[in-house]
């Protein structure tokens, strides 16, 4: 399963749609073709790197921020999933706010 673990410095996790429960989660520091690899993978949001996860889901797409303070940065459009919450990835392998496993085994607590 491929998932990226993203810890959240500010509350940037929004619903866009109620009716298909979905939303977006940004302003990450991910580069594109790496966002667009992630493409039906799943996203764990965190407060902190040892923290179970409070959000998540799957990966539906994603976009460039265009302009303003987060211009180039990455959106995810995710559909939120409750299983995604409460999972927990250790400290090991993260760079700066953000850790990727390709084709990983399932996380423990998911």
């Amino acid at each position: 399963m491929t998932a990226i673990h993203l810890v959240e410095r500010s509350a940037n996790v929004r619903k866009i749609d109620k009716s298909k429960n979905e939303w977006e989660s940004g302003y990450w520091d991910v580069a594109e073709d790496v966002a667009q690899k992630l493409l039906g993978g799943t996203l764990y949001v965190h407060q902190s790197k040892l923290q179970g996860s409070h959000f998540g889901g799957t990966i539906l797409g994603h976009r460039i921020e265009e302009s303003g303070p987060h211009a180039g940065r990455v959106v995810f459009k995710v559909r939120a999933d409750a299983d995604c919450k409460g999972v927990k990835t250790d400290g090991k392998g993260w760079s700066k706010d953000h850790k990727i496993f390709w084709d990983a085994p399932v996380p423990a607590g998911a």
